[in-house]
């Protein structure tokens, strides 16, 4: 998914369309971008899962860049995000009811990724426990 692609999911929860939602077109990448750097830590843990390389920063979007493929996994670019970009364009509308219903659904997103991740133990202990 792209910039574009989040944006329009996010602005489908006011009703609108990209087309409809111009005026916060300028502020979009900048609210994408604080929310792929919160994001980071969900999308390093469903890479390690994976036995992926972690990113070592969050991507960022350049205004004109846009149409850049986001390099996360999609349940957090179909879910997440576009309830975190919500959230922002109801706090750009003075919503603050929406804002924080929407903040909320972006946080739980992110935490219902959170799962354990096996890893193999050492047992520093030896074999007679001591």
């Amino acid at each position: 998914m792209t910039g574009n692609d989040v944006f329009a999911a996010a602005a489908a929860y006011l009703s609108q369309s990209t087309a409809d939602s111009e005026d916060l077109a300028p502020f979009v990448p900048l609210w994408l971008n604080v929310l792929l750097a919160e994001c980071l830590p969900y999308e390093n843990m469903l890479r390690a899962q994976q036995g992926m390389e972690p990113l070592a920063e969050a991507p960022r979007l350049a205004q004109g860049a846009m149409d850049t493929d986001i390099p996360y996994r999609e349940v957090i670019l179909r879910t997440a995000l576009p309830y975190g970009l919500a959230s922002e364009f109801w706090r750009d509308d003075d919503n603050d009811y929406r804002t924080q219903d929407f903040r909320a659904k972006y946080v739980s997103a992110l935490a219902d990724l959170q799962q354990a991740t096996p890893e193999p133990i050492a047992d520093v202990y030896g074999p007679d426990g001591c």
